[in-house]
């Protein structure tokens, strides 16, 4: 777990959430980040299936774009010394984002992985937007009480969350890049997409995790 932690995060401590002393396997903005991507990307399929493919209206893509921001606002402050910032804001900030980047990514995946079902526009009323907010609120209070083996449940969940994510997004290439090249009709099928995206997140993390290994050394020597 750490190990694919360190492929796509600086894992500092003091930026990290810990529970009985251990560590969890990415920075607190990362772990609400993936945890609320995983979160609203199942609810999302829950509430849609294979019906969601059409992107909702403007005004909630808008909407859903904005969540992206507080956490770049964050992160550069931050970075910058402009500002202190805390693991609550970082957690918050990243769930916020990670539920915007997963309802702007799931119309996409959906039509590609269900292909040939009725199409039906998502999060279309008003108060879609309030609902949704519920996943970043759930997972913002959820991982903050410590009790017997919250470590290993929430190191465990965080990392299949990156995992589902990068496979969500590399599927979502594949299938794109595919249907570019040979036509929409002689794409490959989700077996072959899937077998792909698999390598391709095996790939990414592998190569992640030696550059970063070796900007490490860099730095250091």
């Amino acid at each position: 777990m750490n190990q694919v932690g360190y492929a796509f995060c600086h894992q500092f401590s003091g930026r990290s959430l810990h529970y009985g002393g251990q560590k969890l396997p990415v920075c607190a903005r990362d772990t609400g980040f993936f945890l609320a991507f995983a979160a609203c990307f199942v609810v999302m399929l829950l509430l849609y299936g294979r019906s969601g493919k059409r992107y909702p209206p403007v005004w909630m893509i808008v909407a859903l774009a904005v969540l992206i921001i507080p956490t770049v606002v964050d992160a550069i402050t931050s970075y910058a010394g402009l500002r202190e910032s805390t693991n609550a804001v970082r957690a918050i900030t990243g769930a916020l984002a990670g539920t915007g980047a997963a309802a702007l990514l799931f119309p996409l995946a959906s039509s590609l992985m269900f292909k040939g079902e009725e199409s039906a526009r998502i999060l279309e009323r008003w108060w879609s937007l309030p609902l949704l907010l519920l996943v970043p609120a759930v997972v913002s209070l959820a991982f903050w009480p410590d009790w017997p083996g919250a470590f290993w449940f929430w190191a465990v969940l965080v990392t299949l969350s990156i995992l589902l994510a990068l496979f969500l997004l590399n599927y979502t290439l594949v299938s794109l890049l595919f249907a570019w090249i040979r036509g929409e009709q002689r794409a490959p099928g989700a077996a072959v997409s899937s077998v792909l995206a698999a390598f391709m997140v095996l790939a990414e993390i592998v190569l992640a995790n030696r550059l970063h290994w070796l900007l490490y050394l860099g730095v250091r020597s």
